[in-house]
């Protein structure tokens, strides 16, 4: 999929499919940890961006370049967004991470495991579920509408891909991430901790996606 948004001006705005590449891998990184709030450094460590990057250039993983989209105006990228289906997801393999960490990988085994019952929360999805998993845009270039362009061009990678529901979680601590995805149609579904004594962190959002749209 390739999409063109035009601005007075300005050069294009050019949405594709990220390349099987090592310096498309450090990209997606950045905008990945961007997107999580620094969370994936935390997970991964100081090397996140050279694990990432490693395993990106491969298919059949939730971090692969297949999943990733990119928007790119004269020759910058301006920001990222990555999904995929749940009987993706479930064929998705850890390998391609691990291999990638090498020695880093039992630090990252046990990050997860600390953090397992948020983990756990954030991937499960329902037959039929597309998940954004990560969306950012460059600070310099948020409010030009990059970032609806990405969700739309997700949104029909989902009823491309046979889906009926788009699903996004958004960390409590973001309500301008919450804001956008509610302008985009989305509405709260699910959150976690689910108590309601504890605020969320995380706040899972979804719409149902009309797959007639594209027919």
């Amino acid at each position: 999929m390739r999409a063109r948004l035009s601005g007075m001006n300005r050069p294009e705005i050019i949405l594709r499919p990220a390349n099987p590449c090592h310096e498309e891998g450090l990209r997606f990184a950045r905008f990945m940890n961007m997107a999580a709030d620094g969370g994936f450094r935390y997970l991964f460590g100081p090397r996140y961006r050279e694990i990432v990057a490693e395993a990106f250039v491969e298919p059949g993983h939730d971090l692969s370049h297949e999943y990733a989209l990119f928007a790119e105006q004269g020759g910058e990228i301006l920001g990222m967004a990555s999904g995929y289906t749940a009987e993706q997801h479930g064929r998705s393999s850890d390998e391609p991470i691990t291999r990638a960490a090498g020695r880093s990988a039992f630090r990252i085994a046990c990050m997860f495991a600390l953090t397992a019952p948020m983990w756990r929360f954030m991937h499960t999805y329902e037959k039929g579920d597309f998940y954004l998993q990560f969306l950012a845009v460059d600070e310099a270039h948020r409010g030009k509408g990059v970032g609806s362009a990405l969700i739309d061009a997700m949104e029909a990678r989902g009823r491309e891909g046979g889906a009926d529901r788009f699903v996004i979680d958004v960390s409590g601590r973001n309500p301008d991430a919450q804001r956008l995805y509610e302008r985009q149609g989305f509405e709260a579904c699910a959150r976690w901790p689910r108590l309601a004594l504890f605020p969320p962190m995380v706040r899972r959002l979804a719409k149902p996606l009309d797959r007639s749209v594209d027919a």
